[in-house]
């Protein structure tokens, strides 16, 4: 004899719910409050960071005013370049910054990219042509010992300003060190009296060194945008995961309902939390003293960003689903009592939720005259990570023996009286010999797993009669 009978809803009802649930999927981008609140962050930063970027500059051009004069020349034409340079490239961040729209990001950061190849080039054409002019210093010997010492001097005073302003070992680990030792070799030459021969030496380690000094500036601008651009796009999602904490709820038809919002966080089992201890993370490594390389911040735009929008997505789909799976059970439990009460001569006494868990399953008792009773519980099965296909238990806890035809029969008039009310169920199936007493009992079954923190209210109203 079974005291549990299954009656399986049929699957196309609750895929129109899944459907809906859909519709909640894509959180708006373009909600005022929250593209203010992503500017607001980004001007911070851009201000944050060129300020840092302008700081350095001067004091490398402070340095480098001790140089020899055709150096210090040179020099100061290349910091001019280089601060227009930093001009330009602020100005466009700041138009994506503004923008706010990811295909205009894109264009900037080619656009910046592009700038700072040409500034490259322009600046090694430079260097080319001052070393062509002091070719012709090596021939006197005198000169060349004088010329020898300026260029020591410039050499020295170059390589401290990189040592002790520009990311060197970040952007060219181990160029500088090379250069330093070559700075050594020509110091050598000229103690052993070999000026002439230390010139060429030295005017090329200078070049290198002034090379390398612009090198550094660019690499270090470049850095720079690809930090803000990732700092830009993480820092969207971040903004879409705060704002998406409290939704509103969603009618059958996925349709807002208003006044009345949820807790995404909750209904997702906690996949808003982890979004967000994530993005919280990934922003966290990306301060002024970030250690990923420019390929890998592109990548966090690229790749990283955007996978983190689609977890969204689909952690709002989830949490929707979830709503929804739990009204649909409120709203079968309620067609199911009231088929119950009309193919028997029971009456409702009273719901709960498994746990006191609004995600959970539902129940709702019975009770006879004679004080048997009867359980139904209404529960999604899961598939794929959310609710699947929706069945009814019928409980039956009969103090007289009821038999296995009477069970049976039951179970097939209150099936019978579903599918009248419009609720598409197939035929009752023995779920189990016997029905668990423990079900009976609600005060134990709200309490299993009381160390959840659900917004639940009304639990003792009829189904149907809540949200």
């Amino acid at each position: 004899m079974s005291g549990a009978k299954r009656i399986t809803v049929d699957e196309g009802a609750w895929r129109e719910a899944q459907t809906a649930a859909r519709k909640l999927r894509q959180v708006r981008g373009d909600m005022p409050k929250l593209v203010e609140a992503v500017r607001k962050q980004q001007r911070e930063e851009l201000e944050r960071t060129f300020k840092q970027v302008e700081g350095r500059q001067r004091r490398v051009e402070q340095v480098l005013t001790g140089l020899s004069d055709e150096a210090k020349r040179a020099e100061l034409r290349t910091a001019q370049r280089l601060r227009e340079q930093s001009d330009r490239l602020r100005g466009q961040i700041g138009a994506a910054v503004e923008s706010a729209v990811e295909q205009t990001r894109a264009e900037q950061d080619e656009r910046i990219r592009s700038a700072i190849e040409r500034e490259r080039a322009e600046r090694r054409a430079e260097i080319q042509e001052l070393g062509r002019e002091l070719d012709g210093i090596r021939a006197d010997r005198d000169r060349a010992a004088a010329a020898a010492e300026h260029a020591l001097a410039d050499a020295r005073l170059m390589r401290d300003a990189i040592r002790a302003e520009l990311p060197h070992e970040r952007f060219a680990p181990g160029r500088l060190d090379r250069l330093e030792r070559r700075i050594a070799t020509a110091e050598a030459n000229l103690a052993a009296g070999l000026a002439a021969e230390s010139l060429s030496l030295l005017q090329e380690t200078y070049l290198d060194l002034a090379e390398l000094r612009a090198d550094l500036v660019l690499l270090d601008q470049e850095w720079q945008a690809a930090r803000l651009a990732a700092l830009d796009a993480l820092t969207v999602v971040a903004e879409r995961v705060r704002f998406s904490a409290d939704l509103p709820a969603p009618d059958e038809r996925g349709e807002p309902i208003e006044g009345v919002s949820f807790d995404v966080d909750h209904w997702s089992g906690g996949g808003l939390s982890e979004l967000r201890a994530e993005l919280d993370e990934r922003l966290g490594g990306l301060g002024a003293d970030a250690e990923p390389t420019t390929e890998e911040l592109r990548e966090i735009v690229r790749r990283d960003a955007p996978d983190l929008e689609r977890r969204l997505e689909e952690t709002v789909a989830r949490a929707t689903a979830a709503v929804l799976a739990s009204q649909a059970r409120v709203n079968v439990a309620e067609q199911v009592v009231d088929a119950v009460e009309h193919a028997t001569g029971f009456s409702w006494a009273e719901n709960a939720y498994a746990g006191d868990d609004q995600r959970a399953a539902f129940y709702s008792k019975l009770r006879h005259l004679n004080d048997n009773e009867i359980v139904i519980e209404v529960a999604h099965e899961e598939e794929d990570g959310g609710p699947g296909t929706l069945a009814v238990r019928i409980l039956s806890y009969d103090r007289d023996t009821a038999s296995e035809e009477e069970l049976t029969e039951r179970a097939r008039e209150i099936a019978t009286s579903l599918r009248d009310r419009g609720l598409p169920v197939g035929e009752p199936t023995a779920d189990a010999p016997r029905a668990d007493p423990a079900l009976t009992d609600f005060d134990t079954l709200r309490a299993e797993r009381s160390g959840l923190s659900v917004r639940s209210e009304g639990d003792g109203s009829r189904p149907g009669e809540r949200l």
